[in-house]
């Protein structure tokens, strides 16, 4: 069982809450949009909710706006005196299920439920078009995007920084058609004259699986690097886009995008 985690984990994290009949607080907790919000579980059931957004219904409402945030359960005591209606627990509901389609928290992929019994707070989700397919498909978070996107506009300074501008779009789309042809989820990318990568519709963000994004750009950044090898060396090579992308290699290898090799970066490496 997970207690703790992302916004990404909220359903599955709820999920356990429930089925274990746990009594404790939940936090969520946003540093840069500065929000927190409590809520408080008895025996599985969602029976109060603290934040620094206004009352219950303001607080749950708030979590729309939330694109991030660190999440965990924590086992305490929760007094009997307090008990909201059943009508929070489907406001909820319908907060996950937006969050869900616009690809920040991942749907659990079964709902275990008692013998003889069912789950009208599940059953609404799965209503609300929460699990749209069999096996849903996590989607990109437009924060992830915003990263991919920035990180390619960077890598392809770094080429044209060898090769010239206009070369460097030349191969950059030459990359990007072999990659297509891999990664079906990049089909649906060009590249502008700046550099930057744009879908041909936005709307694909929607229905584009997160790890086929993520595959396609992982393969994209790679065959840049790969490209630049015969001609500065692997270990330049590695070094110029791991200068290039600066801040962004962190995250971008926390998601597994980037892969970091500290023995290139060595002095006595080759």
């Amino acid at each position: 069982m997970s207690w703790q985690g992302s916004l990404s984990d909220l359903a599955h994290i709820l999920q356990n809450v429930k089925r274990s009949k746990a009594f404790g607080r939940l936090s969520l907790r946003n540093s840069e949009y500065v929000s927190i919000a409590h809520l408080y579980y008895r025996a599985g059931k969602l029976v109060n909710i603290v934040g620094n957004r206004g009352d219950a219904r303001a607080i749950l409402l708030d979590l729309k706006n939330w694109q991030y945030a660190s999440v965990r359960f924590e086992r305490c005591k929760v007094s009997e005196e307090t008990a909201l209606k059943e009508e929070y627990e489907k406001l909820l509901d319908d907060v996950l299920a937006y969050l869900y389609r616009h690809g920040l928290v991942v749907v659990p992929q079964s709902f275990p439920q008692a013998q003889g019994q069912q789950n009208t707070h599940i059953q609404s989700i799965i209503e609300s078009d929460l699990v749209a397919t069999s096996e849903p498909k996590q989607l990109i978070t437009p924060m992830e995007w915003h990263l991919l996107i920035e990180a390619t506009r960077r890598v392809s300074l770094a080429v044209a920084h060898l090769v010239g501008p206009s070369e460097a779009l030349k191969v950059l789309q030459d990359i990007l058609d072999d990659c297509s042809s891999s990664f079906p989820a990049m089909v649906f990318l060009k590249i502008s004259p700046n550099g930057y990568l744009q879908l041909t519709d936005q709307s694909h963000l929607d229905r584009l699986s997160r790890d086929e994004l993520i595959a396609g750009f992982t393969a994209l950044i790679a065959i840049c690097q790969l490209f630049c090898t015969p001609i500065i060396g692997e270990r330049y090579a590695h070094r110029l886009i791991l200068q290039a992308l600066q801040e962004l290699a962190l995250p971008l290898a926390m998601i597994g995008v980037f892969r970091i090799h500290n023995h290139l970066l060595a002095s006595g490496g080759s």
